[in-house]
């Protein structure tokens, strides 16, 4: 058991000592994206050190330091480092560094107003297969998201069988981490930001206790609220998306539906989506699946009635496209259901279904554009081949000059 431990640490420690950087250093958001960002990175048991060196971008200014927080997941020899830089400025580029002598990186906040074309890509079941998730996540770099959404099945360490133990786990975590860190990087040399969602293959079977602490999902991802992946990632005025548990660690009904119901009707942005693994509506499982009609039953209604103009759904491992449908009936006012979960695993053949407009057998993922005039949102292949586009208004009309 401690050679298999050392085995699996040994990358991270040799990569940590020849670039003084360890291979699992990502970017997310616990609060707001126009204004903080949250670096993590992950260190053999011997490094303690939790302290980032930031600067904007070009400024000439000395750099400012950031300590942050450092915690052992159960069993693991791993030490999970997170720093949130707060008081940032919007749509502003920044350097940062891990240490004095460590490596620059670079990363960007997200603007305040939607004075610029935010883009984000948005996909789910990622990383199964080693050659799809780098050749998608090559794909999607090169579309320059300012962020990327993952609904779920992240690093698929849970309920596959040849995918089990401790061990196994922690390897395809860092593995997920390594790759994702190489390849999302924009044409400029910017570290895309990652928000996610919690999936079936990210924990156990079943529905598991949130704050177990050999659950790496969050032990490795931080919340606004510790240990609830469901969240809102709000962005100026302009972008609401509710990220949502389907199940997993938190029931479908009852305190999440609520929930959502209140945040949906606090907020009135420009545009308002959801985010989520199981689908509602799927393309290749049963639709009267246990959790697709309790999504059905409770946040369905919620969408339509709140405003909801677009859900990502995932876990089905296919294309898909609905039409826009209100009160279970396609209707040109209702809600449109983009998946299907197709990142990085072998694709399966969609159903004909009442309410899939279009699906599609292929890897796939999406990429929303959102401006004040309209929202574009395009589906591509793993070969980066466009395969579907649409698009939505604004909730609310921005006149010119506003």
């Amino acid at each position: 058991m401690r050679l298999v431990r050392l085995f699996l640490i040994l990358p991270l420690f040799w990569g940590f000592l020849e670039g003084r950087e360890p291979s699992s250093l990502y970017l997310t958001w616990i609060h707001d994206p126009t204004s903080t960002m949250t670096v993590l990175w992950h260190t053999p048991k011997t490094d303690k050190y939790s302290m980032i060196f930031y600067q904007r971008q070009g400024s000439g200014e000395g750099w400012l330091k950031k300590e942050g927080t450092v915690k052992r997941p159960s069993r693991t020899d791993i030490h999970v480092h997170t720093v949130e830089l707060v008081d940032l400025e919007p749509d502003t580029e920044y350097l940062f560094r891990i240490g004095k002598e460590g490596n620059k990186y670079r990363f960007k906040t997200l603007p305040r107003e939607l004075d610029r074309e935010v883009r984000f890509a948005v996909g789910g079941d990622a990383f199964m297969y080693y050659q799809l998730f780098k050749k998608t996540n090559l794909e999607i770099a090169e579309k320059n998201p300012d962020f990327v959404v993952i609904g779920g099945d992240i690093a698929y360490c849970h309920g596959i069988n040849r995918f089990r133990g401790l061990n196994w786990e922690v390897e395809r975590w860092q593995n997920f981490f390594r790759e994702y860190r190489r390849a999302m990087v924009t044409s400029d040399g910017r570290l895309i930001p990652m928000v996610v969602a919690i999936g079936n293959h990210d924990v156990p079977s079943g529905m598991v206790d949130p704050r177990n602490k050999s659950l790496l999902f969050y032990q490795f991802f931080p919340f606004p609220q510790q240990y609830v992946a469901y969240r809102a990632f709000d962005a100026g005025s302009y972008l609401s998306l509710v990220l949502l548990d389907t199940g997993h660690t938190y029931p479908i009904d009852g305190e999440q539906t609520e929930w959502l119901k209140q945040t949906l009707q606090a907020r009135q942005p420009l545009y308002k989506f959801a985010a989520y693994h199981i689908a509602g509506y799927p393309s290749v499982y049963p639709f009267e699946g246990t959790a697709p009609t309790k999504i059905r039953n409770n946040w369905v209604p919620l969408f339509e009635s709140e405003g909801v103009q677009v859900a990502f759904e995932n876990h089905n491992h296919a294309f898909k496209r609905s039409f826009p449908l209100k009160e279970g009936k396609v209707d040109p006012e209702g809600v449109l259901y983009l998946g299907d979960g197709s990142w990085g695993v072998t694709p399966r053949k969609p159903s004909k279904r009442w309410y899939l407009e279009k699906a599609i057998q292929t890897n796939c993922f999406w990429v929303v554009s959102l401006t004040q005039e309209k929202s574009s949102i395009e589906a591509f292949n793993g070969d980066g081949e466009s395969i579907d586009a649409v698009s939505v208004k604004p909730l609310i009309q921005v006149s010119a000059g506003s």
